[in-house]
């Protein structure tokens, strides 16, 4: 019998169009909660939630770091604030994986906190969403947290990055961005 509380992260839900307004700011709630309790940038890709080597494709490797990042929550009794997520300075981050060259300038202008490929940190990933009205190499997203204290080096990976498969979310083609901008955020 499956939990209950890893419902949210239930398999199957990228079509952004279908995935509920109440699931989207519960996974946000939950990734913005544990990406504030680190201190550092490096902290981002933790032992805790490193992704299975074996998963069945985009969406269960998601979804299987949102399971580890919930149980994490849980025992490391990090409160996970009710209502409306609150971005506070932090940004949302729109990874193109289609879109990839993999040229490592990101890696090296954000001082690792994209890694090769260009992939953001896995302590970051929100959803991963199909967006079929998009062009082929636009159809694949995955939408990221960049807390506070690492958006100045997110930044820095997005201005070197010729091919754009790393985008800000207001700057992306994604249809993502409709479903979002339901959700309010505290100020």
């Amino acid at each position: 019998m499956t939990d209950p509380n890893f419902e949210v992260w239930s398999r199957g839900q990228i079509d952004s169009q279908s995935l509920s307004k109440s699931a989207l700011q519960s996974r946000l709630a939950e990734t913005i909660a544990w990406c504030n309790s680190l201190s550092w940038p490096n902290d981002l890709r933790s032992n805790a939630l490193k992704p299975y080597l074996f998963h069945n494709g985009p969406d269960d490797l998601v979804c299987s770091v949102g399971r580890s990042r919930q149980t994490s929550l849980r025992y490391g009794n990090i409160p996970i604030p009710k209502g409306e997520p609150e971005l506070a300075y932090g940004r949302l981050l729109v990874y193109f994986p289609d879109m990839n060259l993999s040229d490592g300038a990101a890696e090296v202008e954000s001082e690792g906190f994209f890694d090769v490929f260009n992939v953001p940190p896995f302590d970051t990933w929100v959803t991963f969403f199909e967006d079929k009205t998009l062009e082929s190499a636009y159809q694949k997203q995955l939408l990221c947290y960049v807390p506070a204290h690492a958006v100045q080096l997110a930044e820095a990976g997005v201005q070197v990055n010729p091919e754009e498969c790393i985008l800000w979310l207001d700057q992306a083609p994604c249809a993502a961005k409709e479903l979002i901008s339901k959700l309010k955020f505290c100020p």
